[in-house]
C-alpha cells in the first residue's frame, strides 16, 4: 500500500508539473492584474505542494499498523450517494421551487437525514446557511436567485 501511496503521489507531482510548465507559454501578468497563465500555474504549483507533502507523509511516516486504518470497510459508502442524488434533485429543482425554498430543503436533507442532528440544530444552521448565503450573494453582491413559482428568493 505504501508503494501505491507513493506512485500515486509522484503521478500527481508529475501532473503538477506539467500544468505548471503549460501554463508558462501564457502571460502571467501580476497580482493586480493577472494574465490567463496566473491561475494555472497557482493550481499546479498548489497540486504540486500537496503532492510533495503527501508523498513526503506517506514516505516518513507509514507504518504497518496504519494498513489496517486505510481499508475502506468501514465506510458507509450510501450517505456518499445519498448526498450526491440530494445534489442533483436540488440543481434539478433549483428553477422550480426558488433558491430559498430548494436550499431550505437541501440543508435540511444533509444536517437532518445524513448527519441525524437534532430538530433545533437543523432549523438553526438551515436558516443560518440561508440567510447568510442570501445577505452576501443576495444583497451585498446582488447576485439575483430563481424566485421559483412562489416568487420568494
Amino acid at each position: 500500500m505504501k508503494r501505491a501511496e507513493q506512485l500515486i503521489s509522484f503521478i500527481w507531482i508529475l501532473f503538477a508539473v506539467w500544468v505548471c510548465a503549460g501554463s508558462l507559454r501564457l502571460e502571467m501578468g501580476s497580482f493586480s492584474d493577472p494574465g490567463p497563465a496566473f491561475l494555472p500555474f497557482g493550481t499546479g504549483a498548489l497540486l504540486g505542494i500537496l503532492a510533495i507533502a503527501h508523498f513526503f507523509n506517506i514516505t516518513f511516516r507509514y507504518s504497518g499498523k496504519e494498513e489496517a486504518a486505510l481499508t475502506w470497510s468501514n465506510v458507509r459508502w450510501e450517505k456518499g450517494v445519498y448526498a450526491i442524488l440530494a445534489l442533483l434533485a436540488y440543481s434539478l429543482l433549483l428553477s422550480t421551487l426558488g433558491y430559498l425554498l430548494d436550499t431550505f430543503w437541501l440543508m435540511f436533507f444533509l444536517f437532518r437525514v445524513l448527519e441525524r442532528k437534532k430538530w433545533w440544530v437543523v432549523l438553526m444552521m438551515t436558516t443560518l446557511v440561508i440567510g447568510i448565503t442570501y445577505v452576501v450573494f443576495g444583497i451585498w453582491l446582488m447576485v439575483q436567485f430563481p424566485k421559483g413559482f412562489l416568487g420568494i428568493g
